[in-house]
Order: C-alpha cells, then sequence, then structure tokens
C-alpha cells in the first residue's frame, strides 16, 4: 500500500499524472466493522472497474484542530495514524491519502472540498458511510456530494453497522473504554483495544515488592480506561503474554504524579525487556485504583489481584 500524505491542493502537474482510483472517505478511528464495511464496499467497486482502491483520512482529528479543549494537544484516538495504517493495510487497499486537517481546510465550503481534494486525485466513485460529512461545518453530506461531483463519479452511501439495535461508531467503542467497559469494547472492535509503547525504567519499586512490572511509555495519544487496574496481553515480539495492568497515579506512595502510569507485571515473562517496543491489549477491569495505608496492605491487594489474573486466563501458578 502506498501512502501519500496532502498538505494543500494538488498542483496541475501532480493532477495529469494520477490513475483513476474508487476512493473510500472517511476518518476511520478504530477501523472498526462500520468502517471496515466502507472500505471492503470500495475495493470492490474497484475492482469492478479495474482500478485502484484508495482510502482517504485526515490528519490530526478535526477537535485537535477546531476544539479549544484540545489546542496544543492531540485528540485521543482509538488508532492513532500509524496504527491507523496498518489496518488499512490488512484490508488490501492500493493507497492511502491522508489529508491534512488544518483551518484553512475546515473553512472550504463542501463544494471547494471537491473541487480541490476530490477531483483532482481522478475519482470515477466515491463511497462513505451514510453519516460522512464535509465542507466547513460539515455542511455536506452523502445526499450533496452527487451535485458537487456534477457527474464527474458516481458516489455509494454505505448504510449503517448495528450491533444490538444500535450503530457501531467509534464514539459508541471510546465511550466503552473510558468507561471501563472493556469487553464490550472488544466486542465491537472485534479484538482487544490495543495501545503500542516502549518498555522503560521505572524507580523499581514493584520489583522490591516481589511483583516486578514492566513500564510501558505510549507512542502516541490513545483513547484510555479509567484509572485502575486491568488484565491485558502484553505482546512481545509477536507472543501474548498474560498480565496484571496497573494504570494510574500510584497514590499509596505519592500523592498525585503529573501523568498516570501504565505498569505491567507480566505473569510467565521474566526476561529484561527495557528498549523493547510493545503492544499492550486491554482485556477487562479488575478495581479501580485504591490508596493504601501501607505498603503491606498494597502487597496483600496486589496478590489478591494477581490471584484473579490467574484465574481469567485459567492460569494454574506454578505451571
Amino acid at each position: 500500500m502506498e501512502v501519500e500524505y496532502l498538505q494543500a491542493e494538488l498542483t496541475a502537474d501532480e493532477r495529469e499524472s494520477r490513475p483513476p482510483i474508487v476512493l473510500a472517505l472517511g476518518y476511520f478511528d478504530g477501523v472498526h466493522e462500520g468502517h471496515q464495511k466502507v472500505i471492503r464496499t470500495a475495493i470492490a467497486e474497484a475492482e469492478k472497474r479495474d482500478v485502484e482502491a484508495a482510502v482517504l483520512t485526515f490528519h490530526p482529528h478535526p477537535r485537535t484542530v477546531l476544539s479549544k479543549d484540545y489546542e496544543g494537544t492531540d485528540y485521543p484516538e482509538l488508532t492513532p495514524l500509524p496504527v491507523k495504517e496498518s489496518r488499512i493495510r490488512e484490508l488490501g487497499v492500493h493507497r492511502l491519502i491522508v489529508v491534512t486537517f488544518d483551518k484553512t481546510l475546515s473553512s472550504l465550503s463542501p463544494q471547494q472540498f471537491v473541487d480541490g481534494y476530490i477531483l483532482p486525485l481522478h475519482v470515477v466513485h466515491a463511497v462513505a458511510g451514510f453519516d460522512f460529512s464535509y465542507g466547513q461545518y460539515g455542511k455536506g453530506n452523502m445526499e450533496t456530494l452527487p451535485s458537487h461531483a456534477h457527474g464527474k463519479f458516481a458516489t455509494t452511501a454505505v448504510t449503517k453497522w448495528e450491533r444490538e439495535g444500535e450503530k457501531v461508531s467509534s464514539t459508541r467503542i471510546r465511550q466503552h473504554i473510558e468507561s471501563g467497559e472493556l469487553e464490550q469494547a472488544s466486542y465491537l472492535l472485534k479484538r482487544p483495544h490495543t495501545v503500542y509503547g516502549v518498555v522503560v525504567e521505572g524507580d523499581k519499586r514493584g520489583r522490591e515488592m516481589g511483583f516486578p512490572t514492566a513500564n510501558i511509555a505510549l507512542d502516541d495519544t490513545y483513547v484510555l480506561p479509567p484509572i485502575g487496574v486491568f488484565c491485558a496481553y502484553v505482546q512481545i515480539d509477536g507472543t501474548d503474554y498474560p498480565a496484571v495492568c496497573s494504570f494510574g497515579y500510584r497514590p499509596t506512595f505519592h500523592d498525585r504524579q503529573p501523568e498516570p502510569l501504565i505498569e505491567a507485571h507480566l505473569l510467565s515473562f521474566h526476561e529484561t525487556i527495557y528498549g523493547k517496543r510493545v503492544q499492550m491489549k486491554w482485556l477487562t477491569m479488575l478495581r479501580p485504583e485504591i490508596k493504601f495505608d501501607s505498603t503491606d496492605a498494597l502487597v496483600t491487594q496486589m496478590e489478591t489481584d494477581k490471584r484473579a489474573a490467574y484465574r481469567y486466563f485459567e492460569i494454574i501458578p506454578g505451571l
């Protein structure tokens, strides 16, 4: 899959050299079942026409640019751009086009957006979800796209994808994760919510208490569950290892840390992995974070958490 980054409209020379494509349009955060339906529809239309199947998405997230709540920070995502690229590549797309979302782009009228960013790509057919919008204030939609196309490309609006009578959406999945409902999020994603990061050195306090942990510094700004203790898989060199994961501020030792830490105690892996890039797959929440009166009380609770994790993973200790 070729990845192309567009920071501005194409020049006349760039337009001339482009092959015809069928284009799937959307932000595609999570690349969940609904998104996959849109992309696979585009692939099918491309095969009918013997042309390339392409996906157009945006970066950064529009809220990073338009919301005052995220000025100077990135909006948390289910799949930051490198992960989104990987998920889309797995679907068999020929080309991914990443358009820079900035205030200039957000101020374009729907017709200006189509004229500047769709038609120049040599699009012969555009596919998007039924609720896709474009142009300033989202005034353009799948009902207006045919008129803005001026007959130069066909369009397909993909109907909503539902689970249990409710639309599968990035917003719905995000809400489940932020509420600690990780099983529901996994059900809608068809996989555990996964974050990527590097194992870094910590203060080794866990090792001193008999619970060595891998401190994971995330690569990007992800949607994360609430502060607490979890069962998770930590993938190292392609292998998933069961773990008890603490995500929090360690209130027993600190009044407040500036940022919550992710610390994973692996149940069946005991090698030193500083500097390793790992994946962490959130599976289920065991409990919220608690401040204990003593280290001994914390260790007792950690033993309880570990036993709960053994039950969850159906591991017999010592085997």
